[in-house]
């Protein structure tokens, strides 16, 4: 407040001389000008100084405190219902949702007449509070299982929400039903801050038999072959009991011939099976495949997959090998007839030139480029390579020990290279067994999946060159150590890859071991093979858009039909469709043309439903929900005889009032 008194003070009215003849009325008017001018300062200076005072009291957070109305001690309980998948395991008795609902009724029921109920319901995370015991009982039994994971986090933070606001002499109990599979006991694992209740009781949800469920749990595609779509399957026998199943695929009308599958308890394997598909077109094109377990267990919902494979279109793909020598491409010429062969929708057409050789009429045929090393000849063509890859071709460069530095720079100005190589490492390393960026949308990254089988990892590499990144580039794979292995750059419609390693044996043995296949595919690109597209139900779904689409992001809109049926608005970013919340497992695919798919499906190990140890539980539930002291003292340390009421709003509203209420007064005076 000093500021505002001392401007008061320091401030002197300044006078002008002015010709006024009426000497008479000159006193007058003096008084009575002074006399409001010391009436609008003195408001003035009253209104700032409030402001300042009221913006202190603000921060200040002031607590109203008035004497708290006797009342009568309540009951308040808050009920934790697991409605997720697995509870909707049948045993020869009933389902584990009808035994969960008629647990929390019989609960309901024993508890006071005039008691409060708050309901969560874990899998949809929703609440119900403040329910009187017919409420409650109407809310359980209107309760519905939800294709999702339990999400006990937001239990145990509402939980405290909820104690906190109520009156501190009400008791406060907590029940948990749950089959306490091992996702759900996890998130009770992992919970950092305890709920402090005043009881607490949980009731684990099983059958007395030995749990019978089978589930397939991944599907990845391995290709085409003759004219049929081969995808591994992995099953996983969740329960105690054997399983002799059979598992078939489904397009359309089309049936796979069945496969028997034949588990231990608590076993997993992965079988391969293959459906007839109709040829390639000449455009790209989806197939939703529906995988299917054979009945015979308590749990339906967990015995279909759902993926859907996109079939590129059929094509002929140019592919110019240029190098020092035949036998310096011998090892990635087999890999490339190994990939046209294997292909029965896309034809590699391969032609080897040496670098020497190298002419414009090679890049105009050509569709792809991999050259073995940075040469000096190809600073001659760094312009025309440039304008290669802004046209939609493909650039790829392996280095050797020694690099033609002036070749190098020139594809450099030219943005030509991804990264730029320099001195060469003579030190041993091994590559990460996969890719930074798993999504990356200019390469195969189901081929990179693949290489993992090949165990990429351990294949030696005798050494690398130190490289530059290009500013507009992005590091796909890297070594152990760090650093780029591949590194990827887009220009124009085209993309540039530097392979950090060469195409013989004197960087590394790469091309000679049983990756090299699998390699080469990933460095073609995700054009020249079939794509999948499924996701897990808590996961972010998204579809790949053409160029032509991309180019109408912001602009049109883009509608999905989700897996209950319902149409809903999609958004496009980054040249992918984002699809909304998919509402359940199932299929999502674009209402446009041309028709994607996307196969929505339950969480890895959401139906496992492995028994939880009986003192394991006892000690998570104990620790999570403590009881007893802590309540008290936390009750001791607030005035439980005061209620306090926050008022902070209302200084913030007199302050907005008072900054209004000043130029207004200032002006009103003046006048």
């Amino acid at each position: 407040m000093v500021g505002p008194v001392i401007a008061h003070l320091l401030a002197k009215p300044r006078f002008r001389r002015l010709p006024f003849t009426m000497l008479r009325f000159l006193h007058t008017g003096q008084i009575e000008s002074q006399s409001r001018r010391k009436l609008r300062d003195l408001l003035i200076l009253l209104l700032r100084c409030a402001i300042i005072v009221l913006i202190a009291m603000l921060f200040a957070r002031p607590m109203l405190h008035t004497k708290r109305e006797s009342q009568q001690t309540r009951s308040v309980y808050c009920l934790g219902l697991d409605n997720s998948m697995s509870m909707a395991y049948t045993d020869e008795m009933d389902s584990y949702f009808d035994k969960l609902k008629d647990s929390a009724i019989d609960y309901i029921r024993s508890a006071k007449t005039d008691a409060l109920f708050n309901i969560c319901a874990l899998a949809s995370g929703d609440w119900t509070q403040d329910l009187s015991k017919e409420q409650a009982l109407a809310e359980v039994k209107a309760l519905k299982i939800e294709q999702s994971s339990a999400n006990v986090g937001d239990f145990i933070s509402s939980l405290n929400r909820v104690s906190r606001s109520e009156h501190l002499d009400d008791e406060v109990s907590v029940l948990v039903l749950s089959d306490f599979a091992p996702n759900t006991l996890k998130q009770f694992v992992d919970a950092e801050k305890p709920a402090v209740v005043d009881k607490m009781d949980y009731k684990l949800i099983i059958s007395p038999e030995p749990v019978n469920n089978a589930a397939i749990i991944d599907a990845h595609v391995v290709g085409i072959i003759d004219g049929k779509l081969t995808a591994n399957v992995t099953v996983a026998n969740y329960g105690r009991v054997e399983q002799n199943r059979r598992l078939t695929a489904r397009v359309g009308e089309n049936k796979s011939a069945p496969v028997d599958i034949n588990l231990f308890a608590q076993q997993r394997r992965t079988s391969q099976v293959q459906i007839k598909v109709d040829a390639a077109g000449q455009e790209r094109f989806f197939l939703p495949v529906e995988l299917s377990l054979s009945a015979g267990d308590g749990l339906k919902e967990d015995d279909t997959f759902y993926i859907a494979v996109s079939i590129p279109a059929n094509k002929n793909v140019n592919v110019l090998l240029a190098g020092n020598g035949a036998d310096n491409m011998f090892l990635l010429k087999t890999a490339m007839d190994t990939i046209s062969r294997k292909s029965s929708y896309d034809a590699l057409q391969i032609k080897q030139v040496l670098i020497d050789d190298f002419a414009l009429s090679d890049l105009k045929w050509a569709d792809v480029v991999i050259c073995s090393e940075v040469e000096e000849r190809l600073a001659y063509f760094a312009s025309n390579i440039g304008g290669f890859i802004k046209a939609g071709g493909r650039f790829i460069c392996f280095v050797k020990e020694i690099v033609a530095t002036n070749a190098a720079g020139q594809l450099w100005q030219r943005e030509v290279l991804a990264a730029l190589p320099g001195k060469c490492i003579h030190e041993r390393t091994y590559i990460k067994p996969m890719p930074c960026d798993n999504r990356a949308f200019e390469v195969d990254n189901i081929a990179a999946r693949s290489l993992s089988n090949y165990k990429i990892d351990k294949i030696l590499l005798k050494g690398y060159l130190e490289c530059q990144q290009h500013s507009d580039s992005k590091c796909l794979w890297q070594f152990r150590n760090g650093l780029g292995f591949v590194y990827l750059k887009r220009l124009g419609i085209g993309v540039s890859i530097l392979v950090n390693t060469s195409v013989d044996d004197s960087l590394g043995s790469l091309t000679k071991s049983n990756a090299s296949v699998a390699f080469c595919r990933y460095l073609l690109g995700k054009d020249s093979q079939i794509g999948e597209y499924c996701f897990a139900r808590n996961e972010q779904v998204m579809l790949p858009l053409s160029e032509r689409q991309g180019s109408f992001a912001g602009q049109k809109q883009f509608w999905v039909q989700t897996c209950d049926g319902i149409k809903r608005r999609a958004a496009a970013a980054d040249s992918f469709l984002l699809v909304p919340d998919p509402a359940g497992t199932g299929w999502v695919k674009t209402l446009g043309k041309p028709t994607m798919w996307a196969g929505i499906n339950l969480p890895e190990g959401e139906t496992d439903m492995t028994k939880p140890v009986a003192s394991e539980l006892a000690d998570i539930m104990n620790r999570v929900f403590p009881t007893g002291t802590e309540r008290t003292v936390s009750a001791a340390e607030v005035l439980s005889n005061r209620k306090r009421t926050p008022i902070w709003k209302y200084f913030a509203w007199t302050i907005i009032l008072l900054l209004l209420a000043e130029p207004a007064v200032a002006n009103r005076l003046k006048r």
